[in-house]
């Protein structure tokens, strides 16, 4: 999974594999999930074009929504780029990837790997949202 980052249009990874090209124009991803900010290489990409079947890709809040579902349900703190991997399960296309058989056609059980909690809730706004909606803050 790969996040389209805030412009929605940073997803070298799924754009390459779509292709079959390494794409090198797109442009650097402004997103949440800053442990994948990272860019698709000229070592990387025949691991990628090889070995992969497909890359989803998921939203700022698709990633925010699959943080909270950890958090409410789990209570574990995962970082943005560590809930990817469940943006990508819980989102719509991977319904319609399941449907459509295929890739996963048969599969009952899949595993998603949470990690980090290098979250800084300050900077995401989380303890002001907090204050305004208990009256600390005007």
């Amino acid at each position: 999974a790969e996040p389209v980052g805030r412009q929605g249009t940073a997803a070298d990874v799924a754009l390459s594999k779509a292709t079959g090209q390494i794409q090198l124009a797109c442009e650097r991803p402004d997103t949440i999930a800053d442990g994948l900010m990272g860019r698709l290489g000229d070592l990387t990409w025949p691991c990628v074009r090889d070995l992969v079947s497909g890359v989803l890709t998921v939203s700022e809040a698709e990633i925010v929504n699959a943080m909270q579902h950890v958090y409410e349900r789990m209570k574990l703190v995962v970082e943005p780029s560590g809930a990817v991997g469940l943006a990508a399960v819980l989102s719509p296309a991977w319904g319609e990837m399941c449907a459509q058989g295929g890739l996963l056609d048969g599969c009952k059980k899949v595993g998603v790997i949470l990690c980090g909690g290098n979250v800084d809730l300050a900077a995401l706004g989380l303890w002001d949202s907090l204050r305004k909606s208990s009256g600390d803050i005007q």
